[in-house]
């Protein structure tokens, strides 16, 4: 339910803002966004005792010096329809579409040891041609025994174990007998 209203706002802002500050407005917000991260911040916000204008006095501060007036207008109407506490799936949504809108992606690479920065701008270019648009890939530590590609923008996922390529080799050596 939230990201259906959320994905409303999204809209409502790209067309309040337009195409040539949509990415300034998206960066204003994500400092907003992260703000949610700290608990006392996000009490704030949806707390009662703190007065609307107040709220919304506070997260205009957040947004820069001299954030658009649009920009400003966009987070009065989220105040008086109390949504504040949508921001950080608003920021969401309008990361996504504007990846979406530039066919660029970010996504992980999760493996137990550290992957060649060669290797990984291969990989990258490999899943740029397979998808037809820019990949990203950043590399995450994990403990698994093997790789694991995740965008999870275009909902890909492909994994590479040892354990899974021995089985299948046994399997199809086992079948050719």
């Amino acid at each position: 339910m939230e990201q259906l209203v959320a994905k409303k706002y999204v809209k409502a802002l790209i067309e309040a803002v337009g195409e040539k500050k949509i990415a300034a407005a998206e960066k204003a917000l994500a400092v907003v966004a992260g703000a949610f991260k700290d608990p006392k911040f996000a009490e704030v916000i949806v707390s009662p005792e703190v007065s609307k204008a107040q709220r919304e006095e506070l997260i205009i501060s957040l947004l820069g010096e001299k954030p658009d007036a649009k920009l400003v207008n966009f987070v009065k109407t989220l105040g008086i329809h109390n949504r504040f506490g949508l921001i950080p799936e608003i920021v969401t949504l309008l990361q996504k579409e504007l990846q979406r809108r530039s066919n660029k992606y970010e996504g992980v690479v999760e493996s137990k040891k550290p992957i060649d920065k060669k290797l990984l701008g291969e990989l990258e270019k490999s899943l740029s041609k397979y998808v037809d648009a820019t990949v990203v890939l950043h590399p995450v530590k994990s403990e698994r025994d093997g790789i694991k590609v995740m965008i999870e923008d275009l909902g890909l996922e492909a994994s590479f174990s040892k354990e899974r390529v021995a089985s299948d080799m046994i399997n199809h050596i086992l079948k050719a007998l």
